[in-house]
């Protein structure tokens, strides 16, 4: 995990190796439909419009670290990129909710193994957490949804094996 704060501009990076392919992780990455069996804290995401490369997400679920929770619903933009031909990456925007303002990126790149990283940026004076725990409440979201979509990942594989 890597933290870089700028004023209020956090920017949190987490990353890990995963023994799969490219297209494994890119299969799971857009499963949106399937979130809410795998990653911890979504109890439903659906597509509600999708346009070439663009799609947009009803998300809903439960923000929860230790003493707090915070239910939350919104909209989610997500841009698919590819590169070269291959899925490399999305860019995430919550542009709806108390999640609103948060931006993401998942990167793919291949390799043996493959390297997994998601990087969220949000400008802690718009955020919905509480300012002396906020920081540590981002930190493990995006090192729950690492490890969440990793797990899944190296399940797919198995499956498939």
């Amino acid at each position: 995990m890597s933290l870089r704060q700028v004023g209020n501009l956090l920017t949190i990076e987490g990353q890990l190796d995963v023994p799969v392919n490219q297209t494994t992780a890119w299969a799971v990455l857009t499963d949106y439909a399937r979130f809410s069996e795998f990653v911890p804290g979504i109890t439903s995401s659906r597509i509600v419009e999708q346009r070439d490369n663009l799609k947009l997400l009803e998300q809903r679920g439960v923000v929860n670290t230790g003493q707090f929770r915070m239910p939350f619903q919104g909209a989610v933009r997500v841009e698919e990129r590819l590169r070269g031909g291959r899925p490399d990456s999305l860019a995430i925007a919550f542009v709806s909710g108390p999640l609103k303002d948060i931006q993401g990126e998942w990167n793919i790149k291949s390799g043996a193994p493959l390297e997994l990283s998601y990087r969220m940026h949000m400008d802690l004076m718009k955020s919905p957490f509480p300012p002396p725990i906020a920081v540590t409440i981002i930190e493990q979201q995006v090192r729950t949804w690492v490890e969440a979509f990793a797990r899944e990942m190296q399940a797919v594989k198995r499956n498939k094996e």
